[in-house]
């Protein structure tokens, strides 16, 4: 399952000692249902601001966020967020965390361990669901956590640089696994990082903020057959123009709508 997500002119603000500080200003983001969409920027720009825009943690202080057209008003089981903190109950097995939310969302105890067994293979944990998060490896811990999430169902899956705490081969075989996992389901993800090659190896666009207040100054399509990995001489020739906008960008000083014209450019 899949669902649409649109935000319509969204600004964020956040109390200041002087005066209300923006993070997002002016962003306007269709994304298509089963779409993969990575969003890049410098620190500051408000990345993870607008997953927590989406995931309803937040209100956005002017515009509006749907899911499939519904008003985003607070949290919903249809969106699940996957951290860069991997957030396992580290007193659980790994199977009883996968279980957790299917048990709050109230899913009947054979359909939960269904459910977890299957995920669990999935991501090549059958082997460890008895164990507990100190016994895993970063990588291990982090399928977990997908596991965890693509056991709920959702319809959208909003993920914080899920990887970023990860040596570079643990990293590159999740990102391989996290884009199999995507063509099973058809999720819409949303996929926030810094890392340039990362969004261009996973997204089928890379939406590219300014520096803070974050507004779209890019929104890259990303036509390469998959599975791709950050190495590919083609991932690094795009994800070199992309990193060109940024510097376009810092160079140019732009954080607001260029005059006469729109407030992004594509490539």
């Amino acid at each position: 399952m899949s669902a649409s997500v649109s935000l319509t002119d969204v600004a964020q603000a956040f109390p200041g000692r002087e005066r209300a500080r923006l993070a997002l200003d002016g962003i306007t983001l269709d994304i298509e249902p089963g779409q993969f969409v990575c969003v890049v920027g410098p620190s500051g720009c408000g990345k993870s601001t607008l997953l927590d825009l989406v995931a309803g943690h937040t209100r956005p202080a002017r515009g509006a966020v749907s899911v499939d057209g519904a008003a985003v008003k607070g949290p919903g089981l249809d969106r699940v967020m996957v951290f860069q903190d991997h957030a396992l109950f580290p007193w659980m097995s790994v199977a009883d965390n996968v279980a957790f939310g299917l048990k709050n969302a109230g899913i009947p105890e054979a359909e939960r361990e269904a459910r977890v067994a299957k995920w669990l293979g999935k991501v090549g944990l059958t082997d460890a669901a008895s164990l507990h998060p100190h016994q895993l490896s970063g990588g291990m811990r982090q399928r977990a956590a997908l596991a965890r999430a693509f056991a709920m169902k959702p319809q959208v899956l909003l993920m914080d640089e899920p990887f970023s705490a990860l040596d570079a081969p643990s990293r590159d075989r999740l990102h391989v696994e996290l884009q199999e996992l995507w063509a099973d389901t058809e999720t819409t993800i949303i996929f926030v990082t810094h890392n340039v090659r990362e969004a261009i190896a996973l997204g089928d666009r890379v939406i590219v903020l300014s520096s803070g207040p974050g507004r779209i100054i890019g929104d890259v399509p990303v036509a390469l057959n998959r599975p791709r990995v950050v190495e590919s001489e083609r991932v690094v020739a795009l994800a070199h123009k992309v990193r060109g906008l940024l510097d376009e960008a810092d160079q140019l000083g732009i954080t607001t709508p260029r005059e006469g014209g729109d407030s992004y450019v594509s490539i």
